[in-house]
């Protein structure tokens, strides 16, 4: 892929550190002002992929990936309000639907996957592909899923959204997962997620680590 590379991993460490720091900020800037006394984000920094996240208090990062058998697009990062499971179905096997068949009232879910950029689609990366990714429009889902759907008479119907970005020569979609509709505070507090997440140039290359 494009891009300068980093010329050792104790560079790509200290870059990392940089990015995690200017997350946490842009996190609190960016989450509309509902940040609260004691509600500290959390940063993480993954050599391994490339990425710099803050992460609100509430929020948990997911130790695996929640679909284990996805290889493209490949899975960088999964957030939620719960306790997720790996486990993948629906959108070509794309979907966590073991994660969102958990997911109760209130909860939200964001996962990050990467596509390998193609010759074709570097082409139309900055038609296609914009520079920040921001919850716009959201769509209710009718597929029935555990824990109510719009077909699942008094369950809350999940709303998602997919959210195409770029970042350093690198393309991905953000999946966001709301159960119930979710407010403007909600709304509020995932683009703070989505506007915290920072990309160096990928480290070794798409697929090493798929």
């Amino acid at each position: 892929m494009g891009g300068v590379r980093l010329k050792s991993r104790s560079g790509l460490l200290a870059l990392l550190s940089l990015l995690a720091l200017s997350a946490a900020g842009a996190a609190t800037a960016g989450s509309g002002g509902e940040a609260g006394p004691g509600d500290a984000a959390r940063s993480y920094a993954s050599p391994r992929y490339g990425y710099s996240l803050a992460v609100p208090s509430g929020w948990h990062r997911s130790q695996a990936r929640l679909v284990d058998t996805l290889l493209m697009p490949r899975e960088v990062v999964s957030v939620g309000t719960f306790g997720m499971a790996v486990g993948g179905g629906g959108n070509c096997g794309r979907e966590p639907a073991a994660s969102i068949e958990r997911m109760r009232p209130g909860d939200a879910l964001v996962t990050v996957q990467e596509y390998a950029v193609t010759a074709g689609m570097r082409s139309r990366l900055r038609r296609t592909y914009p520079p920040r990714p921001r919850i716009d429009r959201l769509q209710r889902s009718a597929r029935a899923y555990a824990g109510g759907s719009a077909a699942a008479p008094g369950g809350a119907p999940l709303y998602f959204a997919t959210i195409p970005f770029r970042d350093h020569g690198r393309v991905f979609d953000a999946l966001v997962y709301f159960r119930g509709r979710p407010g403007a505070e909600r709304r509020a507090r995932v683009n703070g997620i989505l506007s915290s997440l920072s990309f160096a140039p990928d480290p070794a290359g798409f697929g090493a680590h798929a």
